[in-house]
């Protein structure tokens, strides 16, 4: 299994941790048609990822709990009116040019409905930080669509490759990934690569003198590699604020913080470490040779 990408091409499974006949995907985010070369696939999008379930959060005020609310203020002319706003765009400090609506509109893109796949690479070629974070899953729009979406996936696999595209989502021109997931497609929204900013940190030279550190930390990576228990990541945010939201409604005080770590120097923090995690697996492995208590037959 591809670890950098779980449910990449070499899984077999299509769909990740859930499962599709138990989400309700609702209505498709974005229906069209993919198209690369001459081969037109007719595809809907459903989101493959849910919105984070965190309670409400509302600025309140302090005195009589209610809610605030805010109002646009001129700061000649107090509270405007809905009707009196106008968007204007700053191109020096204090100084705004005023566009319309009607402006904006023209430059908004054409309902295109069609996915373009450009150019294939392999998956070695995307920088990761390129990616935005929204993703969604493509299934074939119609049995018609069915044969042609399974050679196009069943072809990303054998090859090896991803395919980079363009099209409009959600009145926004996205440049996306789209990759296979066993038998299913998956698209990616990837940022323009003119937003990356470069990385502030200068390139770095191996570090010298510290061939004992190199040794440990290699010794620790090993150690925590191979396959992936995906389903053991989970979001405890929103159990946990909800623990805190009934423990103060019963009135009783938040659990106080766990004290902060004590800061190891470098090459001890590394061998407490190694040795911590050679104690785990010695353990693990007395725990599996047990013998098995045996119970006594009553006749």
């Amino acid at each position: 299994m591809n670890d950098a990408f779980p449910n990449s091409a070499d899984t077999p499974e299509s769909l990740p941790l859930g499962s599709a006949a138990a989400a309700p995907y609702g209505r498709p985010s974005w229906s069209g048609l993919l198209q690369f070369s001459l081969v037109g696939i007719p595809l809907k999008a459903f989101p493959a990822v849910r919105s984070r379930d965190l309670p409400a959060a509302h600025l309140l005020h302090a005195a009589c709990g209610q809610r605030l609310r805010y109002a646009k203020q001129c700061p000649t002319h107090g509270p405007v009116e809905a009707a009196a706003v106008v968007r204007g765009y700053e191109y020096g400090p204090g100084q705004h040019v005023r566009v319309e609506p009607e402006e904006l509109d023209q430059l908004r893109p054409a309902q295109d409905r069609a996915l373009r796949l450009e150019r294939f690479l392999t998956p070695a070629q995307l920088d990761p930080v390129l990616h935005a974070g929204r993703s969604l899953y493509l299934m074939p729009d119609g049995p018609a669509a069915e044969p042609g979406y399974a050679v196009l996936a069943a072809a990303l696999v054998q090859r090896g490759r991803w395919a980079l595209g363009r099209m409009v989502l959600g009145g926004h021109r996205q440049v996306v990934l789209v990759r296979p997931a066993g038998t299913a497609l998956i698209l990616q929204v990837l940022h323009y690569p003119e937003q990356v900013r470069a990385c502030p940190l200068p390139a770095q030279p191996r570090p010298e003198g510290a061939g004992e550190e190199l040794r440990l930390a290699g010794m620790l990576i090993d150690a925590a590699g191979g396959a992936v228990d995906w389903g053991a990541y989970r979001d405890q945010a929103a159990q946990e604020l909800r623990a805190l939201i009934d423990i103060k409604l019963q009135g009783q005080p938040a659990a106080a913080p766990e004290p902060a770590r004590m800061v190891l120097p470098l090459l001890q923090a590394l061998q407490q470490s190694v040795a911590a995690q050679t104690d785990d697996r010695a353990a693990a492995r007395g725990k599996a040779r047990a013998p098995r208590k045996r119970t006594k037959r009553t006749a």
